[in-house]
Protein backbone atom coordinates (compact mmCIF):
# COMPACT_ATOMS: atom_id res chain seq x y z
CA UNK A 1 0.00 0.00 0.00
CA UNK A 2 2.55 2.56 0.84
CA UNK A 3 4.45 1.44 -2.49
CA UNK A 4 1.50 2.89 -4.43
CA UNK A 5 0.85 5.80 -2.46
CA UNK A 6 4.61 6.42 -3.19
CA UNK A 7 4.44 6.29 -6.81
CA UNK A 8 1.07 7.96 -7.08
CA UNK A 9 2.57 10.89 -5.18
CA UNK A 10 5.94 11.05 -7.04
CA UNK A 11 4.07 10.94 -10.51
CA UNK A 12 1.53 13.49 -9.27
CA UNK A 13 4.02 16.00 -7.92
CA UNK A 14 5.64 15.93 -11.26
CA UNK A 15 3.03 16.30 -13.11
CA UNK A 16 1.83 19.22 -10.84
CA UNK A 17 5.56 20.68 -10.58
CA UNK A 18 7.42 20.08 -13.95
CA UNK A 19 5.40 19.41 -16.57
CA UNK A 20 1.94 21.35 -16.12
CA UNK A 21 2.87 23.65 -13.70
CA UNK A 22 6.03 24.91 -15.36
CA UNK A 23 3.78 27.60 -17.16
CA UNK A 24 4.17 29.28 -13.98
CA UNK A 25 7.43 29.21 -12.67
CA UNK A 26 7.88 32.36 -15.12
CA UNK A 27 6.17 34.46 -12.01
CA UNK A 28 8.03 32.24 -9.59
CA UNK A 29 11.03 33.26 -11.13
CA UNK A 30 10.40 36.37 -11.03
CA UNK A 31 10.01 36.32 -7.12
CA UNK A 32 13.39 33.74 -7.28
CA UNK A 33 11.30 30.46 -6.79
CA UNK A 34 11.87 27.45 -9.03
CA UNK A 35 10.57 24.56 -8.29
CA UNK A 36 11.92 22.28 -10.67
CA UNK A 37 14.64 20.24 -9.66
CA UNK A 38 18.17 22.06 -9.95
CA UNK A 39 19.87 19.05 -9.94
CA UNK A 40 18.28 17.66 -13.19
CA UNK A 41 18.13 21.27 -14.57
CA UNK A 42 21.20 21.29 -14.56
CA UNK A 43 21.93 17.79 -16.04
CA UNK A 44 19.75 18.86 -18.80
CA UNK A 45 22.04 22.04 -19.72
CA UNK A 46 19.33 24.33 -18.37
CA UNK A 47 19.52 26.82 -16.01
CA UNK A 48 17.14 29.25 -13.83
CA UNK A 49 17.42 31.65 -16.68
CA UNK A 50 16.26 29.44 -19.72
CA UNK A 51 13.34 29.32 -17.16
CA UNK A 52 12.97 32.66 -17.31
CA UNK A 53 13.26 33.18 -20.59
CA UNK A 54 10.15 30.26 -21.22
CA UNK A 55 11.80 29.22 -24.62
CA UNK A 56 11.43 25.93 -25.93
CA UNK A 57 14.25 24.78 -26.97
CA UNK A 58 15.63 21.14 -27.54
CA UNK A 59 17.05 21.43 -24.24
CA UNK A 60 13.63 21.59 -22.85
CA UNK A 61 11.99 19.14 -25.09
CA UNK A 62 14.28 17.11 -24.04
CA UNK A 63 14.18 17.80 -20.34
CA UNK A 64 10.58 17.67 -20.39
CA UNK A 65 10.43 14.08 -22.35
CA UNK A 66 12.48 12.77 -19.35
CA UNK A 67 10.03 14.00 -16.62
CA UNK A 68 6.97 12.39 -18.89
CA UNK A 69 8.73 9.21 -18.69
CA UNK A 70 9.56 9.07 -15.46
CA UNK A 71 6.08 10.29 -14.30
CA UNK A 72 4.30 7.76 -17.03
CA UNK A 73 6.54 5.10 -15.09
CA UNK A 74 5.41 5.80 -11.96
CA UNK A 75 1.70 5.72 -13.09
CA UNK A 76 2.30 2.75 -14.63
CA UNK A 77 3.84 1.82 -10.84
CA UNK A 78 0.90 3.07 -8.91
CA UNK A 79 -1.70 1.26 -11.66
CA UNK A 80 -0.76 -2.19 -10.17
CA UNK A 81 -1.67 -1.20 -6.83
CA UNK A 82 -4.73 0.32 -7.21
CA UNK A 83 -6.94 -2.96 -6.90
CA UNK A 84 -4.86 -3.44 -3.14
CA UNK A 85 -6.99 -0.44 -1.81
CA UNK A 86 -10.80 -0.70 -0.71
CA UNK A 87 -13.29 -0.38 -3.20
CA UNK A 88 -14.16 2.90 -2.52
CA UNK A 89 -11.14 4.58 -2.66
CA UNK A 90 -10.15 2.70 -6.23
CA UNK A 91 -12.60 5.07 -8.29
CA UNK A 92 -11.19 8.37 -7.76
CA UNK A 93 -7.77 7.16 -7.66
CA UNK A 94 -8.34 5.54 -11.46
CA UNK A 95 -9.89 8.92 -12.42
CA UNK A 96 -6.75 10.81 -11.46
CA UNK A 97 -4.68 8.12 -12.73
CA UNK A 98 -6.38 8.90 -16.34
CA UNK A 99 -6.47 12.82 -15.92
CA UNK A 100 -3.11 13.15 -15.38
CA UNK A 101 -2.14 11.24 -17.79
CA UNK A 102 -3.93 12.99 -20.30
CA UNK A 103 -2.08 16.51 -18.70
CA UNK A 104 1.30 14.40 -20.35
CA UNK A 105 0.03 14.06 -23.24
CA UNK A 106 -1.81 17.56 -23.79
CA UNK A 107 1.79 18.78 -23.03
CA UNK A 108 3.20 16.34 -25.71
CA UNK A 109 0.63 17.83 -28.17
CA UNK A 110 1.81 21.47 -27.49
CA UNK A 111 4.91 20.46 -28.20
CA UNK A 112 6.70 20.48 -24.48
CA UNK A 113 5.25 24.39 -24.63
CA UNK A 114 4.19 24.74 -21.31
CA UNK A 115 5.80 28.33 -20.70
CA UNK A 116 2.90 29.68 -22.95
CA UNK A 117 0.45 26.95 -23.69
CA UNK A 118 -1.36 25.64 -20.87
CA UNK A 119 -1.56 22.12 -21.22
CA UNK A 120 -5.86 21.77 -21.40
CA UNK A 121 -7.72 18.56 -21.19
CA UNK A 122 -11.41 19.89 -22.26
CA UNK A 123 -14.90 19.08 -20.09
CA UNK A 124 -15.89 16.23 -22.59
CA UNK A 125 -13.06 14.04 -22.29
CA UNK A 126 -12.83 14.21 -18.51
CA UNK A 127 -16.13 12.88 -18.24
CA UNK A 128 -16.01 10.35 -21.16
CA UNK A 129 -12.93 9.12 -18.65
CA UNK A 130 -15.07 9.27 -15.64
CA UNK A 131 -16.63 6.04 -16.63
CA UNK A 132 -13.81 4.30 -17.80
CA UNK A 133 -12.45 4.68 -14.76
CA UNK A 134 -15.20 3.59 -12.75
CA UNK A 135 -15.17 0.31 -14.85
CA UNK A 136 -11.36 -0.42 -13.60
CA UNK A 137 -12.34 0.19 -10.42
CA UNK A 138 -15.12 -2.07 -10.45
CA UNK A 139 -13.49 -4.80 -12.48
CA UNK A 140 -10.11 -4.03 -12.70
CA UNK A 141 -7.78 -2.72 -16.18
CA UNK A 142 -7.41 -6.24 -17.48
CA UNK A 143 -10.62 -7.93 -17.28
CA UNK A 144 -12.23 -4.90 -18.63
CA UNK A 145 -9.98 -4.47 -21.67
CA UNK A 146 -10.64 -8.37 -22.05
CA UNK A 147 -14.97 -7.51 -22.35
CA UNK A 148 -14.29 -4.44 -24.71
CA UNK A 149 -12.10 -6.76 -27.56
CA UNK A 150 -15.39 -9.28 -27.53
Amino acid sequence: MAGLQNCFKEARQLVRHSPSFARLEIPCARRGRIYLPQDELERAGLSDDDIFRGQVTDKWRSFMKGQIKRARMFFDQAEKGVGELISASRWPVWASLLLYRQILDAIEANDYNNFTKRPYVGKAKKLVSLPAAYGRALIGPSKLAELVRR
